[in-house]
């Protein structure tokens, strides 16, 4: 199968125009008299640019065609070498130009950040029209990045253009041309899917190790929830122990992840003590679950750590309160993160209470059974739709970090009651989720058994590798014997 990179584009249209329907054609906008440097320059050079079709990428070859025939080669490293010279003639431009790379903030439009990068207002609006052309900017997101250009003309810098991400594979551009105008493009990039493996050893921690080994966020945070229910991960995870993740993800040319999809397989060596899971679907389930290699499945009654990314800040038992100075028992344990990060049920089941409660600020209360409730304060807000009454679910999101009440700064305090008496979250001993019998454990087997082959064939191609790099490592050392 080809896959081209999707390219379209239009004449430049005075600012002011209708956007079209079409949300990948050429956009322009009128802005500035264009200035000597960009008539001399930019009629060379991006009209060059243009007439080749060519574009700017996120990152520089993000073109993976899957071919298939010699013609179909042919036909993707010729696309593949048109996109390189459009790449090299539509950046030459701003080769010594000013570049600034801004953060999305929250609420933010893209004319206000254009102009905090130090736009003029009149740029601003017509660089952002044509970029409506190809995407509405309401779509970007706080923290999305937006690298920003600028040529500065007698001391005074006018905007050159400038570049963002929209979404995995594909990347919105602007320019300005000889006319003065800006016009936008979006390109969206072709990748190839493959299953990745990764494994190794916990160096300073596990989230930057998997990161190191090819893991995204995404993945990283999947992992962490399928152990969230019977490890510590601040105080359980130690340099040296050894993890392996299996999943899907679409990769470009360069091998580079563009999107991660999900997880299949995820082992952890903790305090000596292996686990490993495998994600399978049950006939007659909704989704899928995590079972270990019996089929037994990872889910617990109640999470230990109904947050992911936190560190834990306080402990269960007595100590010296931060506040008001005299020791008392702290009924919880406390995880510090970030104002804004989720927070997790722990477990199935109904809200009790969701409102301001004394010294536990913005305090959530949840009845599991007859038997277990778990409570979480100081948070900044409620989740949407959090209200007395309502059922949640494992892992849904029901408030976000704050430091509410009786607080020195942003964390969850989490609390466990058994038969209305606090408990310690971190030696909560509870029942398991179902177990496979039958004619369902006889298909985790089977998908078992294929992933473990994935994962063997690609430990293997891993082993090839090195064992290369370490002879073609040592052969000038024998040379010089």
């Amino acid at each position: 199968m080809n896959v081209i990179p999707y390219r379209r584009e239009e004449n430049a249209a005075p600012a002011g125009s209708r956007p079209a329907a079409d949300a990948r054609k050429l956009g322009a906008a009128q802005g500035a008299p264009p200035p000597r440097w960009l008539v001399a320059v930019g009629a060379g050079v991006l009209t060059a640019t243009l007439a080749i079709g060519g574009f700017w990428s996120w990152n520089a070859g993000l073109f993976d065609g899957i071919t298939s025939g010699e013609a179909s080669r042919r036909a993707a490293a010729a696309a593949l070498e048109e996109r390189r010279a459009a790449h090299e003639a539509f950046t030459s431009v701003y080769s010594g130009q000013e570049h600034q790379s801004l953060e999305v903030g929250r609420g933010e439009s893209l004319a206000r950040i254009l102009t905090r990068a130090g736009a003029s207002p009149a740029d601003a609006g017509a660089a952002t029209t044509s970029v409506a052309a190809v995407f509405d900017p309401r779509r970007l997101r706080p923290g999305m990045p937006v690298n920003v250009y600028f040529h500065r003309d007698e001391g005074e810098a006018q905007l050159a253009g400038l570049a963002f991400r929209a979404e995995p594979g594909a990347t919105v551009t602007v320019n300005r041309i000889a006319t003065g105008a800006f016009t936008a493009r979006e390109v969206i990039m072709p990748t190839r899917f493959e299953i990745a493996h990764v494994s190794g050893a916990v160096a300073e921690s596990l989230y930057e190790s998997a990161l190191a080994g090819g893991a995204t966020d995404g993945i990283i945070s999947q992992m962490t929830e399928v152990f969230g229910y019977d490890v510590d991960f601040q105080r359980d995870v130690r340099p040296g122990d050894p993890f392996e993740l299996v999943f899907g993800r679409r990769i470009d040319e360069n091998g580079e992840t563009v999107i991660a999809g999900e997880l299949s397989y995820v082992s952890l060596t903790t305090r000596g003590q292996f686990r490993e899971y495998y994600r399978f679907m049950a006939p007659g389930d909704r989704q899928p679950e995590w079972y270990d290699a019996q089929g037994r499945s990872a889910r617990k009654f109640l999470m230990k750590t109904p947050i992911n990314g936190a560190r834990l800040s306080s402990g269960f038992g007595m100590r010296r309160h931060p506040i008001q100075g005299y020791n008392r028992m702290h009924r919880g344990t406390d995880f510090a993160a970030r104002t804004g990060t989720p927070i997790l049920a722990a477990g199935d089941g109904v809200i009790q209470r969701a409102s301001w409660f004394g010294g536990y600020g913005n305090y959530v209360r949840i009845r599991h059974s007859s038997q277990y409730d778990t409570a979480y304060g100081h948070m900044s807000r409620f989740a949407r739709g959090i209200r007395p009454g309502v059922r949640v679910r494992q892992g849904q999101v029901i408030g976000y970090v704050g430091s509410t009440g009786q607080s020195t700064g942003p964390h969850l305090h989490y609390e466990v009651f058994h038969r209305g008496r606090q408990i310690n979250p971190m030696t909560l001993r509870v029942a398991t989720g179902r177990n496979l019998e039958g004619e369902e454990l006889a298909m985790f087997l089977q998908e078992k058994a294929r992933i473990d082959r994935i994962r063997e064939m690609r430990g293997q191609e891993e082993a090839a590798v090195e064992q290369e790099a370490i002879a073609g490592a040592a052969a000038p050392a024998a040379r010089r014997m």
